[in-house]
């Protein structure tokens, strides 16, 4: 799989977007849909100019992206799981930023990859468990260069990353056989980050 140009993804978001303070202000509650957070903490995890932050905020709120709720004299916002466009902004943001965008950046180091599966607990959670898988990483991988980039942005993320990888032999193995865990990495809700989905339903069906 070729290797993107650095900055292509956030160019897109760029382009389709306009406002830098508006793609910041989405990937805050994209990476963070757990938590909610008033104007001025905003304003100071962002370090945005506070009117330019309103401004997002309540056209967020009007298209449904967030909610508030009020706790005291403040207005809190939180991100909405029921929004319409939810999984395509999330696999936009994941593929932007954080380990995602780290991989997809780099991809051309990591060797020959056929699909980078970021798991529903990841995307959709923020809180780290030990026990669940994070990220998939299916091919014929560098693991010293995988490594590197998971550790990178474990950094970025303050979050530990946990990450198994498979061959793929391994991977039409364990769904030929109905691997459990192979059977929840197919249904589930997941962010492909690389590869086509297309292909990796022929790989269940087949």
């Amino acid at each position: 799989m070729a290797s993107l140009n650095p900055s292509f993804c956030v160019k897109n978001l760029d382009y389709l977007f306009i406002s830098k303070v508006r793609i910041k202000t989405i990937k805050y509650f994209v990476f963070n849909p757990d938590t909610p957070i008033h104007l001025r903490g905003l304003v100071r995890d962002l370090a945005e100019e506070i009117n330019a932050i309103r401004r997002e905020l309540n056209r967020l709120e009007e298209v449904g992206f967030v909610r508030s709720e009020a706790r005291g004299n403040r207005k809190f916002f939180i991100l909405n799981r029921n929004y319409v466009f939810l999984d395509e902004l999330m696999g936009m943001i994941h593929k932007s930023f954080g380990v995602g965008g780290a991989l997809l950046k780099d991809i051309g180091k990591l060797g020959e990859v056929k699909f980078i599966i970021l798991t529903g607990s990841f995307t959709y959670f923020t809180a780290p468990n030990k026990d669940i898988i994070d990220l998939v990483v299916i091919g014929d991988v560098n693991i010293d260069t995988l490594t590197e980039i998971v550790g990178e942005a474990e950094k970025k993320l303050n979050r530990e990353i946990n990450y198994t990888v498979m061959k793929n032999s391994d991977f039409l193995l364990k769904k030929k056989r109905r691997d459990l865990f192979v059977m929840q990495l197919l249904l589930s809700k997941k962010i492909l980050v690389a590869g086509s989905f297309e292909e990796l339903v022929s790989w269940f069906i087949n």
